[in-house]
């Protein structure tokens, strides 16, 4: 039986895993989505991120043992042929880092990822206050620039093993375009 072909897709916050990962499987038939953030609860994080790239950024302080069930139910599904992951860790961790046929790293500029993020964050926000959300807002952007920037870089380190690595500031239907353009060129059973 062959197995699913498995594409992961990682970048840093808000550098568009999520969209792109949603967009890549919803073009490929028989495909199932697996979204790191959807196992929030049994997903497994430093206490402190800052001192975790301080110390190295050791990948196996994180870990996502919900979503590795998950994929382990379903990839050995005859029906199933693409696996998509939004996964920011790609090869670089020992979870999927067998699985995976093709890591694809979107290289989003730091200030687009944080503008997206930002967005994102305040557009599902509960309501409050224009001075409570700008209180927030500085109390964020302040955090960024002492500790959370810092593991955002080492994020960016991802794309040394990646497969493919897409420019974060182009439209998204080209990058998914060129996900399915890779798929096609090393997957003999690619379907569209």
């Amino acid at each position: 039986m062959k197995k699913p072909y498995v594409i992961a897709i990682n970048a840093v916050s808000g550098g568009g895993k999520t969209a792109l990962a949603r967009l890549v499987q919803e073009s490929l038939p028989a495909s199932m989505l697996f979204c790191f953030d959807d196992f929030d609860d049994t997903n497994i994080y430093p206490d402190d991120f800052y001192e975790w790239s301080r110390q190295g950024r050791n990948p196996l302080q994180i870990d996502c043992p919900g979503m590795g069930e998950a994929v382990a139910r379903v990839y050995h599904q005859a029906k199933l042929k693409n696996i998509v992951l939004d996964y920011p860790l790609g090869r670089d961790h020992p979870r999927f880092a067998s699985i995976i046929n093709l890591s694809v790293f979107i290289d989003t500029p730091l200030d687009v990822a944080m503008a997206r993020r930002i967005l994102r964050d305040y557009a599902f926000a509960p309501p409050t206050s224009a001075a409570e959300k700008l209180k927030q807002l500085g109390t964020e952007m302040t955090h960024y620039l002492e500790k959370a920037r810092y593991p955002y870089l080492d994020a960016c380190k991802h794309k040394e093993t990646a497969d493919l690595i897409l420019d974060g500031w182009r439209p998204l239907a080209e990058l998914c375009d060129q996900v399915l353009a890779k798929t096609k060129a090393n997957n003999a059973t690619f379907v569209q």
